[in-house]
């Protein structure tokens, strides 16, 4: 059973065997890179934060309790270090702005092109752009916890009790954030109506 075997790596690991750490990087390293990818939205910016978290979870694991979840410490880990990241992503991309120049110092042809990519025609690609710009926004309305638990279940299919051993908090809580955030999300995309089908 993998519960017992990883329970099994962790009091190896715990114990200072890097062989049973390595194991256990093996076998998280997937829902890890999927948790921080949902936060992210950008591959590279995801496996580097994964090797991060594994490093910190390796210098700091006289700090984990053995009674404990290990895979929720790690899972917080994580978590909060895609929150640090988006956080210095939001400055330096102001910062960035602000150095490059103000609007009213560009002309009209100085504004940067609009790249295309990908095989769906400008209608559906816009149709897309619309729906993902409107989802993140929405999002981005609902605290972290919430966030967390929507990104957890409704895009990478965890139950609500895989949920609860995750983040290391009671399954009841799970349905109570999943419940208002759901609530929360519906309100704020009652009045999206996509005009052009994908």
């Amino acid at each position: 059973m993998v519960d017992e075997r990883e329970q099994q790596l962790v009091t190896k690991a715990l114990d200072g065997d890097r062989a049973a750490f390595g194991e256990l990087v093996d076998l998280l390293k997937r829902p890890l890179f999927n948790l921080c990818m949902s936060h992210l939205r950008n591959e590279a910016d995801a496996m580097d934060l994964v090797q991060d978290t594994f490093l910190k979870a390796y210098t700091r694991m006289e700090l984990f309790r053995r009674d404990s979840n290990f895979r929720a410490w790690i899972y917080r880990i994580a978590a909060n270090g895609c929150i640090d990241r988006i956080r210095r992503r939001r400055t330096r991309a102001a910062d960035e702005l602000d150095d490059r120049t103000s609007a009213e110092h560009l002309d009209e042809g100085d504004l940067p092109a609009v790249a295309m990519y990908g095989r769906a025609s400008p209608l559906q690609e816009y149709g897309r752009t619309q729906l993902a710009a409107r989802l993140e926004n929405a999002l981005a309305t609902l605290p972290e916890s919430h966030r967390q638990c929507v990104i957890l279940c409704d895009v990478n299919g965890y139950s609500y009790q895989e949920i609860a051993d995750e983040l290391g908090i009671p399954k009841g809580t799970v349905m109570s954030r999943l419940f208002y955030a759901r609530k929360r999300l519906q309100a704020e995309l009652v009045d999206y109506r996509p005009e052009v089908s994908s």
